[in-house]
């Protein structure tokens, strides 16, 4: 099978859910088939979107498992289509102009004789896959959909997100909300065991055979005796090293900051910018920290509180107010 790429919505990547490998496998097909009549050969009109359906097979979604119990494919295409996306456009329901939809992540799944399957693809929900913008996240569909874990999948993703910046620091609390584990593996050396390690074994292995393009390297940060995150070094074939210099994820974090804080019209804000850019260069670890905050905050605020949320963190944490 050829490389390709494929890109996702971000919000997609961090949702809150937790979904089994084969869910997953199903949804990385969805998303290149999107990609590739969309975006690629623009055959699809933006526009006017209709419900779409996608063929596959069997052996395509069963791929190097040692289970070859269709049970399982079809399970998921169930699952997947109980599985709930909501969306509103935020005005209240007495606004004339209020939307709204609940929608299934398919309408349906069919198996045919021979190993051949399709499913169908809501146009409610096409929108969100079809709209690229820079909060998208790349990855590579041949590795996504061979790995075996499905945490292997979220930390690839996750590695996928990152590796521009070379690096990342992960809430460990913010981290088992976006994995659906806030009731599981409890304690941090379970959650250690069972998700990380095995993600960063199974990528760093097909790294080494030259099957995986990218892998990461993790420890933990503490506060007393408590982990409360994870500071992530990506792995790249390119290089193998951080792909970043502290440089790069400082013009990033810079350029976010002045954009949110409108230091063309507001120049006493760009003055404080550049005094907390001063500080966080001083200490490389902060801005990868603040990089995350900023991230966060434009895929889970509203835009028109981007300012007042970060103004709040920095306030917080690096006594903004007063630089």
């Amino acid at each position: 099978m050829e490389e390709r790429l494929i890109a996702q919505d971000y919000r997609i990547t961090t949702a809150r859910y937790e979904l089994s490998t084969m869910e997953k496998r199903i949804l990385y097909i969805l998303v290149r088939d999107i990609r590739d009549k969309f975006v690629v050969n623009k055959t699809g009109d933006k526009t006017l979107f209709q419900n779409l359906i996608i063929k596959t097979t069997s052996n395509q979604l069963l791929k190097d498992l040692k289970e070859r119990n269709t049970k399982r494919v079809k399970q998921a295409f169930k699952s997947l289509r109980l599985r709930s996306f909501e969306w509103s456009n935020g005005l209240p329901e007495n606004d004339p102009n209020h939307e709204w939809f609940e929608v299934g992540f398919i309408n349906h799944g069919k198996w045919k004789r021979g190993g051949d399957i399709e499913f169908e693809v809501s146009e409610l929900i096409l929108p969100f896959f079809v709209a690229l913008t820079r909060k998208f996240t790349e990855y590579n569909l041949v590795v996504a959909i061979s790995l075996k874990s499905k945490w292997s999948q979220r930390f690839y993703e996750i590695c996928c997100q990152w590796k521009n910046a070379g690096g990342v620091v992960l809430n460990v609390k913010e981290l088992r909300e976006q994995f659906g584990l806030t009731d599981k593996y409890i304690k941090q050396a379970s959650f250690k065991r069972y998700v990380v390690d095995v993600a960063h074994k199974e990528l760093k292995e097909l790294f080494t055979k030259g099957e995986n393009d990218t892998y990461f390297e993790y420890s933990e940060l503490k506060n007393g005796r408590s982990v409360e995150a994870l500071r992530l070094k990506i792995i790249t074939k390119d290089k193998n090293k951080e792909v970043a210099q502290t440089v790069d994820v400082a013009y990033l974090v810079r350029t976010d900051l002045y954009d949110i804080f409108e230091v063309e019209k507001k120049p006493k804000n760009k003055e404080k910018i550049q005094k907390l850019m001063s500080k966080l260069i001083l200490n490389p670890e902060q801005l990868y920290v603040v990089y995350g905050k900023i991230q966060f905050t434009k895929d889970n605020k509203p835009k028109e509180e981007w300012q007042k949320y970060l103004r709040a963190v920095f306030n917080l944490e690096y006594d903004f107010k007063n630089i």
